[in-house]
């Protein structure tokens, strides 16, 4: 079962539906536990989820950082159109460079670009190749795949280049050296300062047609069923907007540079709103309201991966409102 947050309503409903996973965004657990006692909320739903054997999951960071998580899932809900991540995670690439005798290149670079280096957005199977002549001279144990041992040898390489995510990079140079013909194979690992387009927080897309800040404001109101937001005035007329899910202030600036007449978020400080004024329509969703629509998302994704090994389990969205927040 997904939900926002584990509360004692959400494992009682589990408990029910006979769901022993349930996967949350929010964490239970927020600052390490030096013990678990009945005595506090987390420490009581500890127990329970214990007592009744249910594994809980959180996807908290790593749901707002995928294209189809929390901030994709809200600017698509506000119907914004040609949707970019607001400000990509950094230090995340790397470019894997291998030589490899040209007769085998092909059969390496699919195994590279199987276990996930070589993909951009809207493109994979992407590569750099260029010829040139490799030199070696084996010592007296050598088995070398090509020539003698003892003897210098010039042979028709390619440097085979491709763009790799640093966290599949140990399963890349797996893949590679599996089919790898050489006894020792020479490769190298570049750290690279590129913006990873495909991951980091908040989104930034724009209206079929531009709104007032009255039409903004009503389409949030509607759009996300809000009963009132906050907000500090902008501009006139908004056509891109960005968003970032529950508490997003901390990238208000870096959407002023990507040019957003607006921005939507949660968890606005009243001197936010000040210090925004004039730049840019500010407004304050409320946390929850801008997080829970990603439940259907994840409960899809998830439903995936379940059903490439078993085609009869189910996944819930829980039936219950996890928001604290009432409006009065």
């Amino acid at each position: 079962m997904v939900a926002l947050d584990a509360t004692e309503e959400i494992v009682r409903e589990a408990v029910r539906k006979r769901a022993n996973l349930i996967v949350t965004h929010h964490p239970l657990i927020f600052h390490p536990l030096k013990s678990v006692t009945l005595s506090t909320r987390t420490g009581a739903l500890i127990t329970l989820l214990i007592e009744k054997r249910i594994h809980l999951y959180a996807a908290h960071t790593n749901l707002d950082s995928v294209r189809w998580g929390v901030n994709f899932s809200l600017a698509t809900r506000l119907g914004l159109t040609d949707i970019s991540v607001l400000s990509p995670v950094k230090d995340s690439l790397t470019k894997i460079v291998v030589f490899v005798p040209e007769q085998f290149v092909d059969p390496v670079a699919e195994a590279m670009h199987t276990a996930g280096a070589g993909t951009f957005t809207k493109y994979d199977h992407c590569s750099f190749r260029t010829a040139g002549t490799g030199t070696f001279r084996g010592m007296n144990d050598a088995r070398p795949f090509l020539g003698t041992a003892g003897r210098l040898e010039k042979v028709n390489e390619v440097m085979l280049e491709m763009l790799c995510e640093t966290w599949k990079v140990q399963s890349v140079l797996q893949a590679m050296k599996a089919v790898h013909p050489y006894e020792e194979i020479a490769y190298d690992i570049i750290p690279l300062a590129n913006s990873n387009t495909e991951y980091g927080l908040g989104a930034i897309g724009e209206l079929p047609k531009p709104l007032s800040e009255k039409g903004v404001l009503n389409l949030v109101k509607r759009k996300l069923n809000v009963a009132a937001v906050r907000y500090s005035s902008g501009k006139e007329k908004i056509k891109r907007i960005a968003v970032c899910g529950g508490s997003g202030s901390d990238y208000i600036q870096e959407a002023v540079v990507r040019g957003a007449d607006a921005m939507i978020t949660a968890d606005v400080k009243y001197h936010t709103f000040q210090d925004t004024e004039g730049k840019i329509l500010l407004v304050d969703a409320g946390h929850y309201e801008t997080e829970h629509i990603v439940l259907p998302s994840l409960a899809r994704t998830i439903g995936t991966i379940i059903h490439a090994e078993d085609k009869k389990s189910k996944i819930f969205i829980t039936e219950h409102t996890t928001n604290p927040i009432r409006y009065y």
